[in-house]
């Protein structure tokens, strides 16, 4: 028999295995118990279950109340149309039927019924991830940076598809002893994919994730024993490198509102200062409006990707608050790098144009006009 209890504010698995339980199919197994309905009574005062299956029960349920009393459900063979399935309350003599979808749920072995998370980790207490050589630790403003193998900015996004991949990590259910026997083998001579690492209060645990010739994925977890049969976006998701978490934003200013933007391009300087809720050009007062439009150019200027490369001559420089970028060009090619950051981006060079253009057509603001 599998037998479930909740001593505490989880359920647990007691037998035939002591292990955590898989909390959501639990509280919706026993959720569908708690308002059970029937679809039919067959029988007010049966006599003879034998014929419905329930002399020997196909799955016998017993729940046992928090005041001590108990509940025993029988349930039986499939009706002859097939949606419905013989059930009976023990020491009733009552007949029903019920849904077959809840004989579906109730049929569980308790490989389905334990905890499946490989990697059962407090998301909101994460403190530090790796993903082979790149680690990344979270700041006080609740965003990840990278730290190894050198101090970069993380696309957050990222980061956190990574955190969520992580999190949801289950083992696969196989029902078949020999083929549960087969997954270690299999693990073993599997092609390594990554190892991650999390760390959250309870501390580090670990997690490898491996890709067999089938195509199909395994996976060892510090925190579970045993080695199991895992989902490909796993695979896919500790498959990437260190500039897929990389961020490409060449500012960081995000919705915040700057009081100072200043474009310099082929010599010309724009500068642009906001007092209040006006923004101001060589002193004259400008259409909020265009303004907004280069802010925003530059809040989602983004690289087409990294570089090392030697940078050519010049061309442009941004500033926004405390953040500046400068932008070069070698042949037809355009690279961007931020102040304090070693590494150098690549740049689309329509959107170094379309930067000195906004900067340059930022209109005057029109006096209203006169009343007739």
């Amino acid at each position: 028999p599998v037998i479930l209890e909740k001593p505490a504010a989880e359920w647990l698995l007691k037998a035939p295995v002591t292990m955590g339980a898989d909390q959501v199919l639990v509280n919706n197994i026993v959720g569908t118990l708690s308002v059970l309905p029937s679809d039919r009574l067959v029988d007010e005062k049966a006599t003879d279950f034998k014929p419905y299956g329930l002399a020997t029960p196909v799955l016998t349920i017993l729940i046992t109340r928090k005041d001590g009393k108990t509940h025993t459900l029988h349930i039986g063979d499939d009706t002859p149309s097939g949606v419905s399935t013989y059930v009976r309350l023990d020491g009733e003599s009552k007949l029903y039927t019920f849904v077959n979808a809840n004989k579906m749920m109730f049929d569980k072995t308790w490989r389905d019924l334990r905890d499946k998370r490989l990697l059962p980790f407090d998301s909101e207490k994460l403190t530090r991830v790796q993903l082979g050589d790149i680690e990344f630790g979270k700041t006080n403003g609740n965003t990840w940076t990278i730290l190894k193998p050198k101090p970069l900015r993380a696309d957050n996004f990222a980061a956190e598809q990574l955190v969520g991949k992580l999190k949801d990590a289950k083992l696969q259910v196989v029902n078949d002893t020999e083929a549960e026997a087969a997954i270690p083998a299999k693990f073993a001579a599997a092609k390594p994919v990554a190892i991650a690492k999390v760390t959250d209060q309870k501390g580090t645990m670990q997690i490898e994730v491996r890709k067999g010739a089938d195509n199909e994925y395994y996976a060892k977890s510090s925190a579970v024993e045993g080695v199991f049969q895992t989902a490909p976006e796993l695979g896919d998701a500790l498959a990437k490198k260190l500039d897929d978490f990389r961020n490409k934003k060449l500012f960081d200013f995000g919705f915040n509102q700057p009081d100072r933007v200043e474009v310099k391009t082929e010599g010309t300087a724009y500068v642009f200062n906001k007092t209040g809720a006006d923004w101001k050009r060589d002193g004259k007062l400008l259409d909020p409006g265009s303004v907004q439009q280069l802010l925003d150019r530059l809040r989602e200027l983004s690289a087409t990707g990294f570089t090392n490369a030697a940078a050519g001559a010049i061309v442009a420089e941004y500033a926004v608050g405390t953040e500046k970028v400068t932008v070069s060009k070698q042949g037809e090619n355009y690279f961007a790098r931020r102040a304090n950051e070693p590494d150098g981006f690549t740049l689309d060079a329509a959107v170094v144009n379309e930067i000195k253009s906004l900067a340059a057509g930022a209109k005057e603001q029109q006096p209203p006009a006169a009343k007739k």
